[in-house]
């Protein structure tokens, strides 16, 4: 009568970084990530990820959702929403679907929207298209023609003979 309820499983942060604490390389996390330490090099993580007032990170960083309230000096792509409070620093390059900057946070550099980079691959996408079918209509065109010189010689051989 009673059945047992299946506990839903948090999303909550697999790996931490703590102060004091230096990286270098890098770093793959299959899961959430915090950071209050230091960080150089690059960061992919599937995930979220958290950069505590602490935390120091010079590297390329990569995630789903990522909060910044320390520093963070190379380019970020979020998935999801980047969103720097304000004690958060970002000096770089970024790629978002959703931005979010508080009173007081600090953000230096280029921004390009999930939207925007969808939009430009969906034009290339259009321009190979039309490039492939003018390469196809000039191969058939090119093919036609040939088979007429080929038909050209043969009369001329059964003539010959």
């Amino acid at each position: 009568m009673f059945g047992k309820k299946k506990k839903k499983k948090a999303k909550g942060i697999g790996t931490i970084i703590s102060a004091g604490t230096k990286v270098e390389g890098v770093i793959e996390v299959a899961e959430s990530i915090r950071i209050d330490g230091e960080l150089e090099g690059q960061l992919i993580v599937n995930g979220d990820i958290y950069v505590g007032k602490e935390g120091r990170l010079t590297a390329n960083v990569q995630g789903d959702n990522i909060m910044i309230a320390g520093v963070i000096e190379g380019n970020v792509k979020a998935e999801g929403k980047l969103e720097i409070v304000e004690t958060g620093k970002l000096i770089g390059d970024i790629s978002i679907s959703n931005l979010i900057i508080h009173d007081g946070a600090t953000f230096q550099g280029n921004s390009t929207s999930k939207a925007e980079i969808d939009q430009k691959i969906s034009e290339s996408k259009k321009t190979l298209d039309k490039k492939g079918k003018e390469e196809v209509t000039d191969n058939k065109s090119k093919q036609s023609s040939n088979n007429g010189f080929k038909r050209l010689e043969e009369d001329k051989d059964k003539k010959n003979d």
